[in-house]
C-alpha cells in the first residue's frame, strides 16, 4: 500500500427534509448566496421555494441563477462568475446533480482567478487566490460531486471536456433527501446507477492501491448497486432503496473508498458524450464490458476476483470465469434498460480512436490498438 492523504471533509446530512437545513448551514459562510440550479422544475415542484425561504429565514439574501445544462459549459460558467462578482456573492448553494455542482465549483474557483476559466482548468499551475464556499442539495445522485474536489467542464469551442481538482471547491456540506430523487426518469436512474458502479469499478482496477480493506469496501459498494438499482427501477417509490443508491453515489467517488483510480473508461466516455451526445452513464455501460474483454488478460487474477466477489461467478479456469463474468455484466446492463452498442453514425472507428488517444490509467496505459479493440466491442 502506498502513502496517501485522505480528506473526507464534506458534512453529509441524510434523510427526510434534509434540504431545510440549507439556510442555517449557508449562513455560516456569508449572507449573499448564489443559488445555482438547472431547470425551473425545482421551483415548479416546490423545492426551490423551500430553499429560498430557508435561506431568507437564516438572514441570507438570495440571487438565483438557473439554466445549467448537462455537462457544465464554459460560457455559462464565465457569465455566472461575472454575476457572482457584481453581486458580491459570499457563498454558493448548488441544487441538482453533477453538472450543477461542477458549475458551482468552476464559479467558486473562477471568481478568485483573474484569467479565463479555460486557462484555469488547462494550466495545472494556475491557482485561484480564493474560493467561494459551496453547499450542495443533491437531486440526481451519481457523480459524488457533492463530496469531492473534482469538477469537469465542457469547452464547446474545442469540443473537449476538461477535468481538474481544486481543494477549495469541495462542498462544505451536502444535503441528501431520497424524496428529491423521485422525479428522476427510469433511464436517468439507470444511467446514474451505472455511473456510481463505474466509479467504484475504476478504483478497484487501480492495481497500485494494494489494500485488502479498500478492496473489500469497493466490492461491497459494487454489490450494493447490483442489488439495489434493479429494485429502484422496479419500484420507483421505494425510498429505502433510493436512499441506499444515494449513499452509494456519495461513497463511490469520494475519499470514502480511498484514493486512486484508473479512469481510462471515463476518458473514453467523454469522447462518446461529445461526439454522440450520449448520457455519461449510458456510455460507461457500453465501455466497461468491452474494456474487460480487452484488458482481462493483463491481470487475470484481478478479474477473477472481481467476477467472483462482486458477481458471484465461478469456473474451472480464469478464461471461463472472465467470459461468464462479462456475460453476466452485460445481462445486468440489459436488465436495467441500457444499450450495449451504438451505431457508428458519422464517425469511423479510426476517427474515434484518434479522438480518444491513449488514456493512461493506474491499471495500464491503453495503446491505440487497445482503444480500437474496445471501441469495436460496442460501436456497431
Amino acid at each position: 500500500m502506498y502513502n496517501f492523504n485522505m480528506n473526507i471533509s464534506t458534512e453529509l446530512f441524510f434523510g427526510e427534509d434534509a434540504e431545510l437545513k440549507a439556510g442555517a448551514l449557508m449562513r455560516q459562510y456569508g449572507r449573499k448566496i448564489l443559488l445555482i440550479y438547472g431547470s425551473r422544475r425545482i421551483f415548479e415542484e416546490g423545492l426551490g421555494q423551500r430553499l429560498v425561504e430557508s435561506l431568507e429565514e437564516a438572514g441570507c439574501t438570495v440571487v438565483c441563477r438557473g439554466g445549467v445544462k448537462p455537462n457544465a459549459e464554459i460560457a455559462f460558467i464565465e457569465q455566472t462568475i461575472e454575476i457572482a462578482r457584481q453581486e458580491n456573492i459570499e457563498g454558493i448553494l448548488a441544487v441538482g446533480g453533477g453538472s450543477v455542482i461542477d458549475t458551482a465549483k468552476a464559479v467558486s474557483a473562477g471568481s478568485g482567478y483573474r484569467g479565463s476559466v479555460r486557462e484555469l482548468y488547462e494550466n495545472p499551475e494556475a491557482e485561484p487566490c480564493k474560493y467561494l464556499p459551496i453547499g450542495a442539495v443533491v437531486t440526481m445522485p451519481a457523480s459524488a460531486s457533492e463530496c469531492n474536489d473534482m469538477s469537469v467542464i465542457s469547452d464547446h469551442v474545442t469540443g473537449r471536456k476538461i477535468a481538474r481538482p481544486f481543494k477549495g471547491t469541495r462542498p462544505k456540506f451536502a444535503l441528501l433527501n431520497p424524496q428529491l430523487t423521485l422525479a428522476i426518469s427510469r433511464f436517468q436512474t439507470a444511467c446514474g446507477g451505472f455511473d456510481i458502479f463505474s466509479h467504484a469499478f475504476e478504483r478497484y482496477f487501480d492495481l497500485t492501491r494494494k489494500s485488502r480493506l479498500l478492496d473489500g469496501m469497493t466490492e461491497s459498494l459494487m454489490r450494493t448497486v447490483i442489488e439495489v438499482l434493479p429494485k429502484v427501477l422496479m419500484d420507483p417509490e421505494n425510498l429505502e432503496m433510493r436512499g441506499e443508491l444515494m449513499l452509494a453515489a456519495s461513497a463511490a467517488h469520494s475519499d470514502m473508498l480511498g484514493p486512486g483510480g484508473d479512469f481510462a473508461c471515463h476518458e473514453i466516455s467523454h469522447v462518446l458524450t461529445e461526439k454522440y451526445g450520449i448520457t455519461h452513464g449510458s456510455a460507461l455501460a457500453m465501455i466497461l464490458p468491452a474494456w474487460c474483454q480487452r484488458m482481462s488478460c493483463a491481470a487475470p487474477e484481478r478479474f477473477c476476483r472481481f467476477f467472483e466477489r462482486v458477481w458471484g461467478i465461478t469456473g474451472s479456469s480464469w478464461e471461463e470465469m472472465i467470459s461468464r463474468g462479462i456475460d453476466e455484466m452485460r445481462r445486468f446492463i440489459t436488465e436495467i434498460g441500457l444499450p450495449l452498442t451504438i451505431p457508428r453514425g458519422d464517425y469511423t472507428i479510426e476517427e474515434l480512436t484518434a479522438a480518444v488517444g491513449t488514456p493512461g490509467g493506474t491499471f495500464a496505459r491503453l495503446t491505440e490498438k487497445d482503444v480500437e479493440a474496445i471501441l469495436r466491442g460496442f460501436v456497431a
